[in-house]
């Protein structure tokens, strides 16, 4: 009889620490899987709260995203397209020391995709 609560109370500890130290992009945010993955793995480590780059945060901060109105969100989802495109992002100089973050053409047609189909659902939306 005791096990099980050990079980349930340990476990009940270890989701929330994980909760805690979660560093992701916002679960709520509500970006579809394959887009999601794509940033979390190359955008969200320069525009979140917790980023160095005051730049970064201002231009886009994930950790924002729900707070921001949807006019907001569509210049925003507009800048994404443009600077995927035109290879702006992620920035030369941190690709320089970080290739690996470098955005596949898949990637970059995915972001881009998303970027205009979820700005027209904003769009559509405010109507």
């Amino acid at each position: 009889m005791k096990k099980p609560f050990l079980v349930s109370i340990v476990a009940g500890v270890l989701f929330l620490l994980f909760q805690a130290f979660n560093t992701g992009i916002p679960s709520d945010v509500g970006f579809p899987d394959d887009v999601n993955e794509v940033m979390q793995s190359r955008c969200y480590g320069c525009h979140n709260d917790e980023a160095k780059s005051d730049d970064a945060k201002k231009a886009l901060n994930f950790d924002s995203w729900d707070d921001y109105r949807i006019t907001k969100k569509v210049g925003i989802l507009g800048d994404i397209g443009e600077v995927v495109e035109e290879n702006k992002m992620p920035p030369q100089k941190y690709l320089e020391h970080n290739p690996d973050k470098k955005l596949t053409e898949s990637q970059k047609e995915l972001l881009i995709k998303w970027a205009k189909e979820e700005s027209s659902a904003l769009m559509k939306g405010a109507d």
